[in-house]
């Protein structure tokens, strides 16, 4: 079965225009697709009960009472960014040839325990310690994202310099360079603390499976280019990266947001073929099976994106 993976504006989309989830599922898997939801769905949808009045809160449960019956008929879930970078490390130092992209069963008992009681307007445990957590850490990284770039002229000079036509030729050498490997380097010291070394970090990057790995270091360079052109990047962009990059084993990814297309195909390998809805006078629905029975592979999706 070949996973598509929804962003949240696909998901709001399905909710507000009443798809039916048992007929859209069996008309998937009827052409050898399914979706798929990740945890990092969850927690972005999960955003609506941040706000403070009853509105908020209604939706929020309206979103997680329809997402409930996807996983009722057993949709899958897929591992997080991070659990496949790992899963990637553990498939490196065994030498195996391929990777597992969806959750345990456990997983998704855990995924389908949280978004039900999301539907019944219960936010605790890493839900609710995600939303608090998350809003600090993108102010944080605002703020120190622009100092980073801005503070040292020769960076921003050197970023500026490299036009968007030649984004996928730069990221895919710097991402073998000593400053690609830094940047996955430090995300495994924050996360696991001391252990692998950069060298290890290096052939990692180099494991032709390793495919998280190296998106997640393309999207960070996307992330300091961007900041470099544009002065700062806005609050969102990391988030709407990390539903791209959560896709990166997935066989398509949807979205109704156009500016997506500047930077999905820099973090997307080919496999993964990605399109934007394009008229919400047309059900959902109906175009994204209409999309899969074009029977066009990602690389040709890839091309007719505005």
């Amino acid at each position: 079965m070949k996973h598509i993976y929804p962003d949240t504006i696909i998901w709001n989309l399905l909710c507000d225009q009443n798809i039916d989830p048992r007929r859209l599922l069996d008309s998937l898997t009827s052409k050898g697709f399914t979706l798929v939801v990740s945890f990092h769905t969850v927690y972005e949808l999960a955003r609506n009960f941040e706000r403070d009045h009853s509105s908020g809160n209604a939706r929020g449960r309206q979103l997680f009472s329809y997402v409930k019956q996807y996983l009722d008929f057993n949709m899958p879930c897929t591992k997080e960014l991070w659990e496949l970078i790992i899963a990637e490390a553990y498939a490196f130092e065994n030498d195996l040839r391929e990777i597992d992209p969806l959750a345990t069963p456990e997983q998704c008992a855990v995924t389908k325990q949280e978004v039900e009681k999301l539907a019944n307007g219960v936010i605790e445990g890493r839900v609710k310690a995600f939303l608090e957590e998350r809003r600090q850490f993108a102010k944080d990284t605002q703020a120190q994202q622009k100092a980073h770039i801005i503070d040292r002229d020769d960076l921003s000079q050197y970023l500026r310099g490299i036009p968007e036509s030649g984004l996928a030729t730069w990221m895919q050498s710097e991402t073998l360079t000593a400053s690609g490997v830094s940047t996955l380097y430090r995300r495994f010291v924050q996360r696991i603390g001391p252990g692998p070394t950069p060298e290890y970090i290096l052939q990692l990057l180099r494991f032709p499976l390793a495919e998280a790995a190296r998106a997640s270091v393309r999207a960070d360079l996307y992330f300091n280019w961007h900041c470099a052109m544009h002065g700062s990047n806005r609050l969102d962009l990391l988030d709407d990266m990390l539903h791209v990059l959560q896709a990166i084993y997935c066989d398509l990814y949807i979205t109704e947001e156009k500016k997506q297309s500047r930077y999905a195909p820099l973090l997307l390998t080919s496999r993964t073929g990605f399109a934007v809805y394009p008229d919400r006078n047309i059900a959902v629905d109906k175009w994204l099976l209409n999309t899969l029975g074009s029977r066009e592979t990602g690389v040709e999706l890839a091309r007719r994106l505005p």
